[in-house]
């Protein structure tokens, strides 16, 4: 087996005093970056001086000399998060320069209320007999569902708003061995709705499970509640940790729905078609907009390409700009009218054919991945080489719809 570098991630039960000791450690880690970024920006916006990553080193010595409570607490974890500062900056300015594709926003100052985390390095943890042993916090147990193998270099201890407690770090672990795919090729096209796919041959979809929208009347009055609440009471407190864990369990069940249904694609296919999505522009659309968000489609496609890379698969990205649902699949000629409220496509006067949009749309996204795999554009594929064996065996000439419904795909 080859050995791969993957994330680990689990909950951990802290006691009683164990919260309070990883509470300071987060509120100094807290104060230490809030106090550095105002130091880097009052040194620009008086006389215009950059704040280089050892000046803010000597910056978290003076603090730590002047004051004594932030000695209680873990040191290397402090110089952390000094550094994650600077990975700010640097990030950003990265950005700004051009030598990263994406836009980064400036680093901003950490609330409370959001998660907390705190880097450990190596000497300021160890494991044990399958217990974890924190400088300054102790001892405390994880549950694994699998086998951890390896020494981590750095672990994080987080929270999230909810309450719960996790730790994550990377090891070098060996990839399980999975079978030959079931199908050479897939295409997957996406709406708020359903994921659609097509092999060539038969059409499948599945539905979102939409746990955003599930949850709107509970989080409606759980909001309406908390804005009755005194700002500072403990009542305040309790209605926030109440729509936390609302917004926790909903990430919960959208994020085990995408883990299982792009394992299930990986496992099963070797190559698979994806239309590249701007989510950004996407949700500038303010009626789609939750719809959107809900259905997590930049989540799926990231854990499509580390997954494609783990297991030697190959993921090929259409352009944002092809017209995979203007684009007659029989035909090729474009529909040039066709609007995002019409979901079904009329007759074609070239080649009187009706198409459901999704449909087509797949079929489309399935044809222009077969170009590009031809073409050996090896620039949007991760994973493995594999031959051109799959054809194009049926194609949407039929006037009723012929899908192919699958209820449970995870």
């Amino acid at each position: 087996m080859s050995e791969q570098k993957r994330g680990i991630k689990g909950r951990v039960y802290l006691s009683d005093e164990q919260v309070l000791a990883a509470g300071h450690q987060f509120g100094c880690g807290r104060f230490v970056y809030n106090r550095l970024l105002e130091f880097s920006q009052e040194r620009y916006f008086t006389d215009k001086t950059k704040t280089s990553p050892k000046d803010r080193s000597l910056e978290l010595t003076r603090l730590k000399t002047e004051l004594p409570w932030l000695r209680e607490v873990n040191a290397q974890s402090l110089q952390q998060t000094g550094r994650a500062l600077d990975s700010a900056y640097k990030n950003w300015i990265d950005s700004i320069t051009g030598k990263r594709p994406d836009q980064v926003k400036p680093p901003k100052f950490k609330k409370k209320s959001q998660r907390q985390s705190a880097r450990f390095t190596r000497g300021s943890f160890s494991f044990r007999n399958g217990v974890l042993h924190l400088s300054k916090i102790g001892d405390m147990h994880i549950p694994w569902y699998r086998r951890v193998k390896g020494a981590p270099s750095s672990l994080v201890l987080s929270m999230t708003p909810s309450g719960r407690y996790y730790v994550s770090f990377q090891v070098e672990q060996p990839l399980r061995a999975i079978g030959s795919a079931t199908n050479r090729c897939v295409s997957v096209d996406s709406n708020t709705k359903t994921f659609h796919f097509f092999n060539g041959r038969t059409w499948s979809r599945v539905e979102l499970p939409r746990p955003l929208l599930a949850a709107l009347s509970r989080l409606r009055t759980a909001q309406k509640h908390l804005s009755r609440c005194t700002k500072g009471s403990q009542n305040r407190e309790k209605a926030r940790i109440k729509i936390a864990k609302i917004h926790q369990r909903v990430i919960d069940i959208r994020t085990d729905f995408l883990q299982k249904l792009s394992t299930q694609l990986v496992h099963e296919n070797q190559v698979i078609f994806v239309e590249t999505l701007r989510i950004k522009n996407m949700l500038k659309n303010r009626r789609l907009a939750p719809a959107i968000s809900d259905a997590g489609f930049g989540d799926f496609i990231r854990m499509l390409e580390y997954k494609c890379k783990w297991y030697g698969r190959t993921l090929i990205k259409v352009d944002t700009f092809f017209p995979s649902s203007k684009l007659c699949c029989v035909c090729r000629q474009k529909n040039a009218e066709l609007k995002l409220q019409d979901r079904w496509k009329g007759p074609n006067p070239e080649c009187q054919t009706e198409h459901q949009r999704d449909e087509n749309a797949v079929v489309n996204i399935f044809v222009e991945g077969l170009r590009i795999l031809a073409e050996g554009r090896s620039v949007s594929a991760c994973g493995g080489t594999v031959r051109l064996a799959c054809e194009l065996k049926h194609v949407p000439v039929k006037q009723e719809t012929s899908l192919e419904t699958s209820s449970h795909a995870a």
